[in-house]
């Protein structure tokens, strides 16, 4: 479930960024239609100061469309694949302890921050207290402590209604007391 869970997420941000760069270059577009009506403008105009205002205004769109096309070739794609990413979240979901023993010492610092929300607290009396985990942890704890039990009898099913008041359950056909 985890793992679909990861797909689903890695497709949104595909999708955001698809949605992005479809954004970035209707905006590249929209300078572009900008600069062409300013050098429009300069061949109409007969003023030299009229003309370098133009020429000021194209550079600066000049300069933005530089960094629209920067961030739509850079900034846009989620870097690498999906499974490099979703690997190593899924081993630290399913055994943090192997990895908090068997690591570095950075590691072991980066597992306690991800698995708790907050630092350890620490009492001389009781020892540590009751550690607030962060939200992974809390789904995975609420499927583990489901109270799950079979239905039982009569059943969820409607009973049958007969003459007299007395009702009986479909899957048993005994009377039952009104």
């Amino acid at each position: 479930m985890a793992k679909a869970m990861f797909a689903d997420l890695w497709a949104a941000r595909l999708f955001e960024a698809q949605s992005a760069k479809q954004t970035v270059a209707k905006q590249i577009k929209d300078v572009e239609k900008q600069i062409e009506a300013l050098l429009d403008r300069i061949v109409d105009a007969g003023s030299t100061s009229v003309i370098a205002a133009y020429e000021s205004r194209i550079e600066k769109l000049e300069r933005e469309k530089l960094v629209l096309q920067d961030e739509a070739e850079n900034g846009m794609q989620p870097r690498g694949h999906q499974i490099e990413f979703i690997e190593p979240a899924l081993e630290f979901l399913s055994s943090p302890w192997n990895i908090y023993k068997k690591r570095s010492f950075a590691l072991r610092q980066t597992v306690l921050r991800l698995a708790f929300a907050e630092p350890l607290r620490y009492n001389r009396e009781n020892g540590y207290r009751t550690a607030k985990i962060t939200f992974p942890f809390k789904v995975l704890a609420d499927f583990s402590t489901q109270k799950c039990e079979m239905v039982g009898d009569p059943g969820i099913e409607p009973g049958v209604r007969l003459r007299e008041g007395v009702t009986v359950p479909c899957h048993t056909l005994r009377p039952v007391a009104h």
